[in-house]
């Protein structure tokens, strides 16, 4: 009856961690093939994903410096990045996009810089662990 039981257990282990791995191997593989309309169509349609960028973009140092480089340089949002840093000068990066978080406008040019660059695209949905 122990052998039983022992056996049982083993296999039950055996199964569930088979199971968990390849689960994790799948949804891997789905981020890798997920081709760009794929990617622009899910952080679209999704405001939780708009949500876990926009906490990248605060928090990933790479994102984050790459999107303030842009909002700096693109016209629609250039004059009211540079009052921000005038107001603040000596602000962190950080600091920076917070402020743009924080004002919808500026947002909606951030994820829209996400959301009409590939790779970009492709390095926040990794982040977020799509």
């Amino acid at each position: 009856m122990k052998k039983l039981l022992f056996i049982l257990t083993v296999i039950s282990f055996v199964s569930f961690t088979s199971c968990d791995t390849a689960k994790s191997t799948t949804s891997d593989l789905a981020s890798e093939t997920m081709d760009y309309a794929g990617m622009q169509d899910l952080f679209t349609n999704s405001p939780e994903i708009q949500g876990k960028v926009q906490d990248q973009l605060l928090n990933n140092t790479a994102l984050r410096n790459k999107a303030t480089s842009y909002l700096k340089d693109n016209p629609a949002s250039a004059a009211k990045v540079a009052d921000f840093v005038k107001a603040n000068p000596g602000a962190a990066k950080g600091k920076l996009m917070q402020y743009v978080l924080d004002n919808p406008e500026l947002t909606k040019q951030a994820m829209n810089w996400v959301k009409s660059n590939p790779d970009i695209l492709k390095k926040a949905l990794k982040l977020i662990g799509m």
